[in-house]
């Protein structure tokens, strides 16, 4: 693991240097496609039932979704609750959808397990088959005949193989590497996560039936269940990746909880075999943490209830099952957090554990609390019908707007009808959009500003880590105004340019984005406010709605006119700033590489490379090299107004009077101007 370990040194150093392109030692091939938006044929969906009906008060889901929204801390995307198998209350927070898949990232490893129980009932795979029998033909005599890691040892996480997730970015052939690694300790001693042990059951399965993973869970699991929208990863020896790299609705990530509790039987088949299910949620292995003390196959048993166990992936990916209570609980999130800690599974799993009130027969309906409960659900997923609301200062002023989403928390006066341009830009998102458009916004027209930094992207560095799909960096943003009096920016990244429809006041517009052909669905959101400096700022708020990650752009639009001899503009006049700064932010991601990198050990690493590194380390430069990263992370960007076509006529004007012999008047700055002024003055 130690040359595993050095490569991901050596990918950061290239982050931090801001290289782009294929950065990584690991082939890339386009592979995820773009989401179907239909519903395909043998899909199906899960009833809809009252929470009263099933025996659950409306009022504790109001009351649960009420603290999620309002917690700044839980950053949900998705909610869904079943009892008895019938949905009983959902919702997705804007901008995310309930119908859209999502990545789930560790939450598949117990699919991986449905899979092996199913393979294990057939007798073609025991738990104690060894691997390097399964994978003789590929283990090399110096490497894995000295430990004998069987199949159990890989469900329940307990191999010391030291090859792990950090092996992703390190090669091609991870099947390769696994089986040529070194242990940390003796199989079946201990408990450590590591992907990589569900990447090798993964193998198993190709090895043994001569399918991916994915096509065999296709097959037996999902297109029994009716979940066709889904989509697997898989390694460049095209080995589907197990641990990770599974788009899937929460509806679907719903089913698969209630599989379990039918004990592996879905609408009359035996999907999973009921004694490999039993199996499954048994402790298997202690884990020595806290919050989840024991492991079973591929799943975690928590303690919340009797029998509760959970599939669990990062950053707020769950299924958690309560067998005593017939329930299944779904997040989807973007929180930071590696396993069941942040504040959203905290807060579930003790509403679930202390205070839900449960019965076996129906309870009566309540009418007013599931109104309440369809309006809170309504209102957080911003789905609201238009309504006229009252922005500020009372109806003497008249000043009302519609909106199409949940109100935001506005600010702004009108006294002064006569007001200032500041005071537009400060009180438009309350107001329509158009007025500025028609100021302002029509100066950006056409627009492009040249960045000094071209090493940062569009995608989030987790998602670009996560899916070895990396930047080839944005070297210059544009603005335009678009029909319907549409205000878009565009990232010219590489030889793309990704066109994005700003969404003001409370509105969300919806763009794909190709990144080197995959494609992803973003919305944005944008706000207009200050800085610290008093500079005009556009804060863009981008949501990768099929991934737990959002990345926030906020352009800073400097007080230098360039259509003006005084050079002043932007507060007190419409004028195209002659420079931007842009400060981009992605959540969630810096808090974990930053724990990552100050944990990172380096007393493993061997040859020069690691007697370099620790020098590196122990010379006390480890903090520069993690305020790099963060940097990194949260990268400040200047731009400047690029020279633009319409300055021709002016340069023709100096070259012709040159000719002619006549005196040349102009300054010898070259002041960009906007079109119209250049016009008047030819």
């Amino acid at each position: 693991m130690a040359r595993a370990g050095l490569d991901v040194g050596e990918l950061l150093l290239k982050l931090v240097a801001r290289e782009t392109g294929e950065i990584s030692k690991v082939d890339y091939k386009p592979q995820k496609p773009a989401f179907m938006e239909f519903t395909p044929i043998g899909e199906t969906y899960l009833e809809r039932r009252t929470p009263e009906s099933q025996g659950v008060s409306s009022a504790f889901f109001t009351e649960l979704i009420r603290f999620l929204s309002e917690n700044k801390d839980c950053n949900v995307h998705k909610l869904m609750f079943l009892r008895h198998g019938y949905v009983i209350a959902e919702c997705a927070f804007e901008p995310y959808s309930m119908d859209m898949w999502h990545v789930s990232y560790s939450m598949c490893k117990s699919i991986i397990g449905m899979a092996i129980g199913i393979l294990v009932g057939e007798e073609k795979l025991s738990t104690n088959d060894k691997l390097s029998d399964i994978f003789s033909a590929r283990v090399s005599p110096f490497g894995f005949f000295r430990k004998n890691v069987t199949v159990h040892n890989l469900l329940n996480m307990s191999s010391g193989v030291d090859f792990s997730e950090a092996g992703a970015i390190s090669g091609n052939d991870w099947r390769k590497a696994y089986l040529e690694s070194s242990f940390k300790f003796d199989p079946g001693t201990q408990f450590e996560y590591n992907s990589m042990n569900t990447y090798m059951l993964s193998a198993i399965i190709t090895e043994i039936t001569g399918q991916s993973a994915f096509d065999f869970c296709k097959e037996r699991i999902f297109n029994p269940m009716g979940i066709k929208r889904v989509y697997w990863e898989s390694c460049p020896q095209s080995i589907t990746k197990g641990g990770w790299g599974l788009f899937i609705r929460a509806e679907d990530m719903a089913k698969l909880g209630q599989l379990y509790l039918n004990k592996g039987m879905w609408d009359g088949n035996q999907i999973v075999p009921a004694e490999w299910v039993e199996e499954s949620i048994k402790w298997q292995i202690e884990t020595g943490k806290e919050d989840n003390g024991h492991y079973g196959y591929q799943l975690w048993i928590n303690d919340d209830r009797p029998g509760s166990f959970a599939y669990n992936g990062m950053l707020g990916q769950n299924v958690f099952v309560y067998p005593d209570i017939d329930m299944v609980v779904v997040t989807n999130a973007g929180n930071s957090d590696i396993f069941q800690t942040s504040p959203m599974a905290t807060y579930i799993r003790e509403a679930f554990k202390n205070r839900i009130k449960v019965s076996d027969e129906p309870l009566p309906e309540d009418f007013a609390a599931l109104s309440d409960l369809k309006a809170l659900a309504k209102s957080v997923s911003g789905c609201n019908a238009e309504y006229p609301i009252i922005c500020s200062g009372g109806w003497k002023q008249r000043t009302v707007t519609m909106t199409t989403g949940r109100p935001r928390k506005k600010v702004a006066s009108f006294e002064n009808r006569r007001g200032s341009f500041k005071a537009q830009v400060n009180s438009f998102n309350v107001r329509n959009e158009n007025k500025l458009m028609g100021t302002w916004f029509k100066k950006l027209d056409g627009k492009t500003y040249d960045l000094d930094v071209t090493g940062v992207g569009i995608f989030p560095l987790m998602m670009q880590v996560v899916h070895n799909n990396f930047t080839d960096g944005i070297h210059k943003i544009g603005f335009r105004i678009g029909e319907n009096n549409s205000f878009y920016i565009d990232l010219y990244e590489g030889s793309a340019i990704y066109k994005l429809r700003c969404g003001f006041g409370g509105k969300r517009y919806i763009s794909d984005i190709n990144m080197h052909g995959e494609i992803y669905k973003v919305s944005l959101t944008s706000f207009c406010k200050t800085d610290e400096y008093n500079r005009l700022v556009i804060r863009n708020e981008i949501s990768f709605l099929e991934e737990a990650c959002t990345r926030t752009l906020n352009i800073c639009f400097d007080d230098d006119a360039t259509d003006r001899e005084d050079r002043k503009g932007t507060f007190i006049h419409p004028s195209v700033p002659a420079g931007i700064q842009i400060r981009l932010l992605e959540t969630p991601g810096t808090v974990m590489l930053m724990d990552a990198i100050m944990s990172m050990s380096t007393e493993g690493l061997g040859g020069m490379q690691g007697m370099l590194i620790n020098r590196f380390y122990k010379g006390g430069v480890k903090e520069a090299f993690v305020h790099a990263v963060k940097n990194t992370f949260q990268p400040v960007i200047h731009g400047r107004l690029s020279v633009p076509e319409y300055i021709e006529p002016v340069i023709d004007e100096l070259e012709e009077s040159a000719e002619e012999g006549k005196e040349i008047t102009h300054s010898s700055e070259v002041v960009i101007t906007d079109a119209e002024d250049i016009e008047e003055d030819t």
